[in-house]
C-alpha cells in the first residue's frame, strides 16, 4: 500500500473521534449499543495508517530512537483498537476493557515524542514536519481546557481538523526509495 492509500485511510478515519463524541453526548443509548466501538476503531486505524506511511518517510537512514518511537505509537494503537473491537461485541467493561482503551491516550501523547522525531529527521519540511506536534499536544490541551462545552467542541474540531492535516501531510509527503545494498546486483 502507498502512502497516498494510507493517508485516504486516514482522512476517513480523522473526523470519527468527534462523531463518536458528538454521538455520546447527543445520542448515548445508540453510542452504547457499538457505535462508539466502530467509530473508535475507524479512527485508531485510520491513525495506524498515517503511522505507517510516517513511518516509511522516516525509517531509512534514522536512528534507533525514531524507529522504536514509531513502533510503540503502533503498538499502542493496536491495543487501544483490542478495546474498540470489545465495545463492538460486548457491553461489559471489566477493568481489563479500561486498561486497553487507556492506549489511545498514552498513543497521543506519545505523538509528542514521534514529533520530536520528525522535527529531528528534516525529512519532512514545512508545515507538515509541525502536525504531529499539534497533534501530541491535543491531550494536555483538552485535560486543561476541562469538561466544558467550548472544550468539547473546540477539542472535538481540534482533533478533526488536526487528523485531516496528518492524512494529508502523509498523502502528500513522498516516502524515500528502500537504499540498494551495496555489492548486490549492481552494474560497475
Amino acid at each position: 500500500m502507498k502512502n497516498k492509500q494510507l493517508g485516504i485511510l486516514a482522512l476517513i478515519g480523522a473526523p470519527f473521534l468527534f462523531i463518536d463524541m458528538l454521538t455520546g453526548k447527543y445520542y448515548p443509548d445508540f453510542s452504547n449499543a457499538g457505535f462508539s466501538g466502530l467509530a473508535c476503531l475507524l479512527y485508531i486505524t485510520g491513525w495506524l495508517a498515517a503511522i505507517e506511511g510516517l513511518r516509511r518517510i522516516l525509517d531509512n537512514g534514522t536512528n534507533d530512537f525514531s524507529r522504536i518511537m514509531i513502533r510503540i505509537v503502533m503498538v499502542t494503537l493496536v491495543i487501544a483498537d483490542i478495546s474498540n473491537v470489545w465495545q463492538l461485541f460486548s457491553k461489559s467493561r471489566p477493568m481489563l476493557f479500561f486498561i486497553l482503551d487507556s492506549c489511545w491516550p498514552v498513543s497521543n501523547v506519545l505523538m509528542l515524542g514521534v514529533a520530536w522525531v520528525v522535527i529531528k529527521s528534516g525529512k519532512i519540511n514545512g508545515w507538515k514536519k509541525w502536525v504531529p506536534l499539534v497533534l501530541g499536544c491535543w491531550f494536555p490541551v483538552c485535560m486543561l481546557l476541562g469538561r466544558t462545552d467550548f472544550a468539547f467542541f473546540a477539542g472535538g474540531t481540534y482533533s478533526a481538523v488536526a487528523w485531516t492535516l496528518f492524512a494529508l501531510s502523509i498523502m502528500t509527503t513522498e516516502e524515500e526509495a528502500t537504499p540498494i545494498l551495496s555489492g548486490s546486483n549492481a552494474e560497475a
